[in-house]
């Protein structure tokens, strides 16, 4: 579809859909030059609004507030957001029903996602948040230079996203420029097929997990696919989303394509969160969102790295108010070059349940791994475990160029990085499936997320 054919179809999809997407896309891209006071100021009469509404409209925040003596009228500042308890993700499977306000706008629906770690998690969505989440994410795509109507494929799948893609969708997705290939299984013959598709669509931009990306590329050497010949065909940006970024994988994807890799990082249950400028500074979306860290075991609040928790300030319809998300970050106010006044957000450890301990008691970024893995020759996908503390398993599918004494490289290494006596075991397998939700955890830990919040 040309681009102003389609973004005429995306406009009237978005009316159809009771989404003013466009109008609010218009005030964020107002407002990301704005003073940051003018920025709080707007976070704060937000803030007020969200919790008169929760108090008027949810038995369960009722509830909550008058037992915490917090009325809505004694919100005077950010501040007095912390008053609140921590929101946890059981409470919210738990509670749903009582923090759905049904009347607050149109098209309520009911959402379900696995997550990462899989555990089923449902929340209520409606057409006034879902516009306030499509036009961040279309502000985010516009900071590297991809308009909404501009060509892009969904390089993703899961079982149920899949099953859900139909003749309609298809048509659908073809009047407002989006495409889909499935990044679940990857093959030099699957690699072969999907750029030969590309190179016909001519997507400007390619928006997926890291992982898929990184499989192609390695496919596509072992296949002698020139992926850099996709430049030529109008692809300009690879925008990631869902796992962490590394700067390896970053520098491998990038090498691979030839262009630049832009990340995002957002919940469902939350909204996006961040998006990457071109100067890789991942901005979040302050007009909708209220951040804070906390260390994950005391659950005390920190300056630095600590577990990210959220308040979104767009979610009337099913408030979300001091939510813990077991990501762990990095916030800073520190100004970018791109001129943005936004805040920004560095995912630096991954998940929670992505750490590792060890029998010393050190969390270790599980995502740290990666690098590990990455420096044996032959090892084409690889998965740490950890089901109790001083045991660690390491699964690698390797080929044909994995080293007779790769097995002893990878423990050497493990060692070195663990800073401990733990028992690691390495067992080469066949493959590595990525999770039921389609996402690829290379690092599995039931005792960090055991230990969390204890």
């Amino acid at each position: 579809m040309i681009p102003i054919a389609a973004r005429m179809f995306c406009h009237l999809q978005e009316a159809l859909w009771g989404r003013n997407t466009f109008s609010v896309l218009k005030d964020l891209k107002e407002s990301q030059y704005w003073p940051r006071e003018k920025i709080k100021e707007l976070q704060l009469e937000r803030l007020r609004k969200l919790v008169s509404g929760a108090y008027a409209h949810t038995s369960y925040w009722k509830t909550l507030m008058d037992e915490s003596g917090i009325l809505p009228e004694s919100i005077k500042t950010l501040e007095d957001l912390k008053r609140f308890p921590l929101l946890e993700k059981e409470t919210l499977r738990a509670r749903k029903e009582d923090m759905v306000w049904r009347d607050e706008g149109r098209r309520l629906q009911f959402i379900r996602t696995s997550g990462s770690t899989n555990e089923a998690l449902q929340f209520y969505t409606n057409s006034n948040r879902e516009a306030q989440i499509n036009a961040a994410r279309i502000r985010g795509h516009e900071w590297v230079g991809v308009k909404k109507h501009d060509k892009e494929v969904y390089f993703w799948g899961s079982p149920a996203e899949v099953s859900k893609h139909d003749r309609m969708r298809y048509v659908r997705d073809f009047f407002v420029n989006d495409g889909f290939a499935d990044g679940l299984e990857l093959t030099p013959g699957v690699v072969s097929k999907l750029v030969k598709q590309w190179k016909r669509y001519r997507p400007k931009c390619l928006f997926g997990y890291p992982c898929s990306f990184v499989f192609t590329a390695q496919a596509a050497e072992k296949a002698n696919i020139d992926l850099k010949e996709l430049k030529n065909y109008g692809l300009e940006v690879i925008c990631t989303t869902s796992e962490v970024l590394t700067d390896l994988d970053r520098e491998v994807i990038s090498n691979a394509f030839g262009i630049p890799v832009c990340d995002s990082y957002g919940l469902k249950e939350a909204g996006l969160i961040g998006h990457e400028c071109t100067h890789q500074t991942m901005h979040t979306m302050d007009e909708q969102i209220i951040l804070e860290t906390i260390d994950p075991v005391s659950l005390e609040p920190t300056t630095g790295e600590g577990e990210l928790v959220v308040t979104s300030l767009i979610s009337n319809v099913m408030p979300i108010i001091r939510y813990r998300t077991g990501d762990v970050v990095t916030l800073s106010d520190k100004k970018c070059e791109c001129g943005l006044s936004l805040n920004s957000i560095k995912i630096s450890g991954g998940r929670i349940a992505d750490f590792l301990v060890n029998k010393n008691g050190t969390w270790i970024a599980g995502y740290s791994f990666i690098y590990i893995c990455r420096t044996v020759p032959g090892v084409v996908k690889f998965q740490v475990r950890q089901e109790e503390i001083g045991k660690v398993k390491v699964l690698l599918a390797v080929d044909e160029h994995f080293p007779p004494d790769g097995k002893e490289q990878v423990k050497e290494k493990m060692r070195k990085r663990l800073k401990s006596d733990d028992e690691i075991m390495v067992e080469i397998v066949d493959d590595i499936k990525p999770a039921p939700s389609g996402k690829y955890r290379p690092v599995v830990s039931k005792v960090s997320e055991g230990l969390r919040g204890q």
